[in-house]
């Protein structure tokens, strides 16, 4: 889900505290009210754990849809890069072959550089994790992107 939905729904749910928090202590001031102290603390307690649960599936949201964003530049590079090789196929076929061209080089990322290093000095993912300040996700997709490009 997008992001912004998570906001509002964040948003309307920190009003509705507000607004429940607000009738439980006009209900306090009234004498003898006991039990709704103990309500309100419960509805509280609830409010608040609602309100971290779905600070956590926001994070959980976004870290995904960042991933997914990442995969689809590199998607997007990649397409590109096959649709020069196609265009420079189509244009040579017209002409005799020559000698087969060389593979252009694959475009480098820092980043990925910068895993399958870590990854070779025998680092778990973990610890690229906490080293490149990636997703779990992130790193494990890399890692399997060198396996597809080595086969």
């Amino acid at each position: 889900m997008n992001p912004a939905v998570y906001f509002a729904l964040g948003f309307a749910l920190l009003i509705s505290c507000l607004m429940i928090s607000r009738a439980l202590r006009r209900k306090r001031e009234s004498p003898g009210l006991f039990e709704s102290r103990e309500l309100e603390s419960r509805a509280r307690e609830d409010l608040e754990h609602l309100i971290v649960q779905m600070q956590e599936v926001a994070r959980e949201q976004i870290a995904k849809a960042d991933l997914k964003i990442r995969m689809l530049n590199q998607l997007i590079v990649e397409a590109d890069q096959k649709k020069k090789e196609l265009e420079a196929l189509l244009g040579r076929s017209a002409a005799p072959p020559a000698a087969a061209p060389a593979a252009p080089p694959r475009p480098v990322n820092p980043l990925h550089e910068k895993v399958y290093s870590l990854q070779d000095r025998g680092k778990s993912p973990d610890e690229i994790c906490g080293e490149t300040g990636l997703e779990r996700g992130e790193v494990e997709m890399i890692l399997g992107l060198r396996k597809l490009q080595n086969l």
